[in-house]
């Protein structure tokens, strides 16, 4: 017959403060994107709290929309003997692939924590192109 064994080593108090669950990590949120087409242009929304627009990256080439955006966040106090210091640092990443876009007519709007990427539909050539997002 097994049983299962409950195995504890020996800790300390900073050990117990630490392994709190107040100090573990979170899950990471999922960033919600909805794709739809209006009129002529495809629409691209996702959401994204927390970020800045400075941390926001999107750029369309080879049929290849890609969003990514990344944030950093440490507190400094130097004044203080630290025990822990924790430092915060969040991604994300998406890519959708798009047939028939115009390129040079893309444009990326970042609104309180939601990106809206206008992709106008072109039966023409395409080519790469760095969005700006305003």
């Amino acid at each position: 017959m097994l049983r299962n064994a409950i195995v504890r080593r020996p800790t300390n108090l900073l050990d117990d403060f630490f392994n709190d669950e107040f100090f573990l990590p979170s899950l990471p949120s999922q960033n919600h994107i909805d794709v739809y087409q209006e009129g002529k242009d495809y629409i691209v929304e996702v959401d994204l709290p927390g970020y800045k627009k400075e941390e926001i990256n999107v750029k369309y080439d080879q049929d290849l929309l890609t969003i990514s955006a990344e944030h950093k966040e440490e507190k400094n106090e130097d004044n203080k003997r630290y025990v822990y210091r924790s430092r915060s640092t969040s991604s994300f990443t998406r890519q959708i692939r798009f047939n028939n876009i115009d390129a040079k007519a893309i444009d990326a709007n970042f609104t309180e924590g939601v990106l809206k990427v206008v992709l106008p539909i072109h039966n023409g050539e395409v080519e790469a192109k760095q969005i700006e997002v305003k």
